[in-house]
């Protein structure tokens, strides 16, 4: 009987180990932020163990400004942290879905949740703190 016990106990484990295995493999894959859209969003955000998106528009001054640092916090955090991008005019499912209604909106989601956001234009430091927050 124990020895059965500690079969299935040792098999979880394994089965855990193996999933962190294959989401690090899977993030240090991404280089480069990923273009999301109505149709694709839900599945990315649920692929990803940790997801950065940027909400922005390309007539929006300050999200053009905070879109060099947005692509190297994901440089930096390359095997860690995925970022992706939503245009909301071109996807307003999504910015209606989360009630984006200032931009940029930097959202962080955790295994397919929302767990932190950001509105307006910060610093690196700010989008830094955010994200090693939820590290693991």
């Amino acid at each position: 009987m124990e020895d059965e016990e500690l079969r299935v106990i040792n098999e979880k484990r394994m089965k855990k180990l193996q999933q962190i295995v294959n989401e690090k493999e899977l993030l240090k894959n991404i280089k480069e932020p990923l273009n999301l859209d109505d149709s694709n969003f839900a599945q990315t955000i649920n692929k990803y163990p940790l997801l950065l998106v940027d909400f922005w528009a390309p007539w929006c001054g300050p999200c053009r400004m905070m879109s060099p640092i947005i692509d190297q916090v994901g440089k930096e955090y390359i095997g860690k942290l995925v970022v992706g991008k939503v245009n909301v005019d071109e996807n307003p499912h999504i910015s209606g879905q989360f009630g984006i209604s200032s931009i940029p909106t930097l959202i962080l989601f955790k295994r397919g949740q929302a767990v932190n956001n950001i509105i307006g234009s910060v610093s690196k430091s700010r989008i830094d703190e955010m994200v090693r927050m939820h590290l693991e």
